[in-house]
């Protein structure tokens, strides 16, 4: 492979490696990390699908060890949610402007930033709340690029074991993003060069994952949570400020 496309890659590489080493280290969902730090180098409409891509290849491995730890049950309630919410979803990316996607990612982000830190609100996990969660979840994979948000709130009250919910989400995770990724080809969205992309971003994701695993031991994760924390609110500030400029022009 040619390495001068490598080094024009620096930086989507560089974010990739940070977002997939902060998640090994802190827990924190690689989309969410991912997405603000690539729309600096990548139009918004891309970074959508890329993080799509990136978070199926990241999902695929992980389903596959914890598929018998899942609960297939609240998952099949989900995606079932998630498949009803593809039209919502896609009309929204489709119609929305992209600098419209970078707000709305941003907003995202912040809610949830915000939700997961300071709100009290305790959902509990039921059959018609799971079809629900998997709707918003499905919406917002498909708009987005981020279904985890909703289920970190939908499941903070859940009587599952870390394990169980760990393997349950993750298994959620990887049906929902494929869901998406047949959406965007049904929809001609322009995977063929999202895949492009991922190839030269996919060592930068292996990497950060392992080198990760490796220092994980060695690491404050709950210092390393707070930065993380600051980091992204001051990116996704910095992207509402932009984004509200160019809108309002």
């Amino acid at each position: 492979m040619d390495f001068s496309a490598f080094s024009s890659h620096a930086g989507p590489l560089l974010a990739v490696f940070a977002a997939s080493f902060l998640q090994s280290i802190t827990g924190f969902g690689l989309v969410m990390v991912a997405a603000p730090l690539l729309m600096f180098f990548y139009d918004p409409r891309l970074v959508v699908l890329l993080v799509v891509l990136l978070a199926s290849c990241g999902n695929s491995a992980q389903t596959l060890m914890l598929r018998r730890t899942a609960r297939w049950d609240i998952v099949k309630r989900m995606f079932v949610g998630s498949l009803c919410s593809q039209p919502v979803g896609y009309f929204i990316y489709h119609t929305f402007p992209s600098e419209g996607i970078k707000l709305l990612v941003s907003v995202v982000i912040l809610v949830s930033l915000t939700a997961m830190q300071f709100s009290r609100w305790r959902f509990h996990q039921t059959p018609r709340g799971d079809f629900i969660a998997g709707f918003l979840a499905g919406t917002m994979a498909t708009t987005t690029g981020m279904a985890g948000p909703v289920l970190i709130l939908y499941f903070a009250a859940a009587g599952m074991t870390p394990a169980t919910l760990r393997a349950t989400t993750i298994s959620f995770f990887f049906c929902c993003n494929v869901l998406a990724i047949g959406t965007f080809l049904v929809g001609g969205a322009a995977m063929g060069e999202a895949l492009r992309e991922v190839v030269f971003l996919l060592p930068a994701l292996i990497a950060g994952i392992a080198t990760g695993h490796i220092f994980f031991r060695y690491l404050p994760a709950a210092r390393f949570r707070q930065i993380l924390n600051a980091i992204l609110y001051i990116v996704c500030l910095y992207t509402l400020y932009t984004s509200l400029g160019k809108l309002l022009r």
